[in-house]
């Protein structure tokens, strides 16, 4: 009697949540000022994972909203290509996160009003 029939060997992808957090960091308040549209679901659940009694909890989870937030440059950060991408912008020191910032950055003149 076979015990079984086939093996099943695929590898799982398990993106390192610590990086993505500190990317989408940048683009969340994007989000929270209304400045880049997004569904109220996922702000409120983004909320609600940083509560101070939950943010421990929730240290190593990744929310639908921080996964946007980096779609809005990369690729999902949630698939090997996508994460790989990721993680070669940090490490060239996020030029194309630069580049879509820059038209959200204020003049100094405007905060001097």
């Amino acid at each position: 009697m076979l015990k079984f029939s086939q093996l099943n060997e695929s590898k799982k992808f398990f993106p390192d949540p610590s990086i993505i957090k500190r990317y989408a960091a940048f683009i969340i308040p994007l989000y929270i000022s209304g400045e880049l549209k997004c569904d109220e679901k996922l702000l409120d659940e983004w909320l609600e994972m940083h509560k101070s009694k939950e943010r421990i909890k929730n240290i190593g989870m990744i929310c639908e909203l921080e996964i946007l937030a980096v779609k809005q440059i990369l690729e999902n950060p949630t698939t090997t290509t996508g994460f790989t991408q990721l993680k070669d912008e940090l490490e060239k020191k996020c030029p194309k996160l630069e580049k879509f910032m820059r038209k959200y950055y204020r003049d100094t003149k405007d905060l001097e009003q």
